[in-house]
């Protein structure tokens, strides 16, 4: 009964004009552009501090070459330097992941220099999806998988 007082209540004070858009039914307003050039230029400003590489981790890096294009004989002169179709899902992906190579392969020997140790300890205890005993069942029964 309260509900169909409520509808009638509605009902009225809509056909008087007195509900109005976004009163009972949230209206999003555009979101207004804000052009903070102060704010980003402080930003830039904390994003160019003079530190030290180790503090920073970055390398701007073409792809490392394509293995097995190399191998078949595909290679072109301009490795790395090629146009990627961004609708192939798969040459994307590939480019990505040798571009991922090619900075491990230029961080790992800078790292070294510095003394900063990338592999982690033998005793060094983290959770697991699988248990040891399982990993290792896994491992002795590898040798044989790959005959």
């Amino acid at each position: 009964f309260l509900f169909l007082l409520i509808f009638i209540q509605l009902q009225e004070a809509f056909a008087k004009g007195l509900l109005k858009p976004g009163l009972n039914i949230p209206l999003e307003e555009p979101k207004k552009a804000v052009n903070d050039t102060e704010g980003l230029k402080k930003c830039l400003t904390e994003l160019k501090k003079s530190l030290p590489w180790v503090e920073r981790l970055d390398i701007t890096n073409n792809p490392a070459v394509d293995v097995l294009a190399k191998v078949e004989g595909r290679l072109d002169k301009n490795q790395g330097s090629e146009e990627v179709n961004a609708e192939d899902d798969f040459q994307r992906e590939m480019f990505f992941y040798r571009q991922a190579q090619a900075s491990v392969l230029e961080a790992l020997p800078k790292l070294k220099k510095l003394q900063i140790l990338t592999k982690r300890p033998d005793d060094y205890f983290a959770e697991m999806a699988k248990t040891d005993q399982h990993m290792q069942k896994v491992c002795s029964s590898l040798p044989s998988l790959l005959l």
